[in-house]
């Protein structure tokens, strides 16, 4: 197995690899490598990716899946009776609740030799009848180690370099090849980690200036990411109360807007 997993996940994985049921959902954070792990489980057998698009049908991570591409998929799939054929539903939560519907009767009725595996970071947007059809695994971070390791072959990285992966990624291995492999990327998000730094610590106007910034919902859910990481390492270093509640209202404000709050009242309600 070339993919680095957590020693429980791996053997979950290696368990699937035999014997794959007829819907899975892998669920974790952004940069787990949920993607990566559907594919090796798919192997040899996978059929088609189906990933969110944007409105010219164009694959975006901030697209949505539509309900014409699982119709589609609902005519691919009845064609299939000898040859075991496997999809995968990437980001499965970026379906409206029209097209998860159109999913569900998918579920329901079965090809024999028809798999589904589908990706999340965020399963709670999926329908309970849907969940409720799958076999599900959460792919769990790795350890220290384990990153260190993986960091190792990416020679022409400093120590500092590393620790800021190590930190950023927090054993998500995928998005740890993903900065080892793209300075520039790492570089943007020093900047998001600046602003995180300010909304977490700063004084009022600094504050204020971040919030007023980030209106796009995938950059305020990055900001509060790494918000969340830094006021987590914050809490462990010196555990308070504050430092308890400004955690906890941190993670209301991301888990509000993951679920399409308003951007800037969830943002401002940090304020008070």
């Amino acid at each position: 197995m070339s993919l680095i997993f957590e020693p429980t996940t791996e053997q979950q994985i290696r368990a699937l690899s035999r014997h794959l049921p007829q819907a899975l959902l892998l669920t974790g954070a952004d940069g787990a490598g949920l993607l990566s792990t559907a594919k090796y489980l798919a192997g040899s057998t996978l059929a088609e990716i189906i990933q969110p698009t944007d409105k010219d049908g164009q694959a975006a991570a901030n697209g949505i899946i539509r309900i014409d591409q699982i119709r589609q998929l609902r005519q691919y799939t009845r064609g299939i009776t000898n040859n075991q054929a496997v999809y995968i539903i990437d980001n499965a939560d970026k379906m409206n609740h029209q097209t998860q519907n159109a999913f569900l009767k998918l579920l329901e009725e079965p090809s024999r030799n028809v798999h589904f595996i589908l990706t999340s970071h965020q399963s709670n947007l999926l329908l309970p009848t849907i969940t409720s059809r799958t076999e599900r695994i959460a792919i769990r971070p790795i350890s220290d180690e384990a990153s260190r390791l993986l960091l190792a072959k990416y020679k022409q990285l400093d120590t500092t370099t590393i620790a800021q992966i190590l930190f950023l990624a927090s054993g998500r291995p995928a998005l740890i090849s993903r900065l080892a492999n793209n300075p520039s990327e790492l570089a943007n998000i020093g900047v998001t980690i600046k602003d995180a730094q300010a909304l977490v610590s700063g004084k009022r106007r600094d504050r204020l200036a971040v919030i007023a910034r980030y209106t796009d919902r995938e950059q305020a859910l990055a900001l509060l990411r790494y918000s969340i990481l830094l006021a987590q390492s914050a809490n462990t270093r010196r555990s308070t109360r504050a430092a308890i509640t400004k955690l906890a209202r941190l993670t209301e404000a991301y888990e509000r807007i993951a679920a399409n709050g308003n951007i800037k009242l969830q943002l401002a309600a940090l304020l008070v």
